[in-house]
């Protein structure tokens, strides 16, 4: 079973099979992925909220992409149901909040994360 640390706990999780051949799979153009927060399925039943990317299709499921505490990658086809997008304050927040405390002046300067310029 696959499984991955966010924010110090481990988790075990599901990869839900498509059910779909790889020929009715589209793709979002490389680099253009849409940013969403996907409900990932664990073992024993529970989920967890991952902020990721999409990046494949079909009918029913989306393939997501997120990386853990030590920037490991991570895919599952996650249930269409279970994916939306975020914005980009939203994504912007949680960068933030995972940038290591001493880097996040480089980045951010004086600017508030999720207040980003018009």
């Amino acid at each position: 079973m696959a499984s991955f640390t966010l924010d110090g706990t481990t988790y075990e999780y599901l990869r839900p099979d498509p059910g779909h051949p790889a020929e009715e799979a589209r793709s979002w153009e490389y680099g253009n992925y849409p940013k969403v927060m996907a409900t990932v399925p664990l073992a024993g039943g529970a989920t967890v909220d991952v902020y990721a990317v999409a990046e494949r299709w079909n009918p029913s499921f989306i393939l997501v992409a997120w990386g853990d505490d030590e920037d490991h990658k991570h895919w599952a086809w996650i249930p269409a149901g279970n994916v939306r997008r975020v914005t980009d304050s939203e994504w912007d927040i949680e960068e933030y909040r995972r940038c290591p405390e001493k880097l996040r002046p480089i980045r951010w300067g004086n600017r508030l994360p999720g207040f980003l310029p018009g």
